[in-house]
């Protein structure tokens, strides 16, 4: 299958989001103003429909938890910010997509996107196009790869800034 417009079948067939996953991530971001490249890892983990623990380590420990109506970061014990969606609804969308990606949620995802899906069960790319005027206004596109489970995500913003996380030891 080449290129086609998302199918949720088939995007559940090629996936897996297991009910819990943690692992080892590293992430690369260009800055195109300044012709900068920043490099992170860390460790994360998730409770699917609960929460998504994000602990930076390197450069700098930080903590970001999300949940599906809060996000906080902290760094040490100093609690940096802490948004409700409650009073902030930029913080169910951001939720929403971070959830979805992580998780494998595709309908939350085509509330906010168009998709297309490539290849087969031993590699897959999915193309996320926003259709969310919001979103659009942050990103210009999202490309998801994986086998079974989801490997790298590449964020290509709309200032022209790129993000390459990949994820690493995976561990259901």
């Amino acid at each position: 299958m080449i290129g086609q417009a998302a199918d949720f079948t088939l995007l559940e067939s090629l996936t897996s989001a297991p009910q819990t996953l943690q692992g080892r991530f590293t992430q690369v971001k260009l800055v195109k103003a300044l012709d900068a490249r920043f490099e992170s890892s860390g460790r994360f983990d998730y409770q699917r429909d609960s929460s998504i623990r994000w602990h930076t380590l390197e450069p700098i420990d930080n903590l970001l938890n999300l949940t599906p109506q809060t996000i906080s970061n902290q760094q040490g014990t100093t609690v940096l910010s802490k948004l409700d969606s409650q009073q902030n609804p930029v913080v169910t969308v951001f939720s929403d997509i971070f959830f979805g990606v992580m998780t494998a949620q595709w309908q939350t995802l085509a509330e906010y996107f168009e998709m297309n899906v490539e290849g087969s069960k031993q590699g897959w790319t999915v193309t996320l196009i926003p259709i969310d005027s919001s979103v659009e206004q942050v990103v210009a596109k999202v490309e998801l790869r994986g086998d079974e489970l989801l490997r790298e995500v590449l964020l290509f913003e709309a200032t022209g800034d790129q993000t390459q996380i990949k994820f690493l030891d995976l561990q259901p």
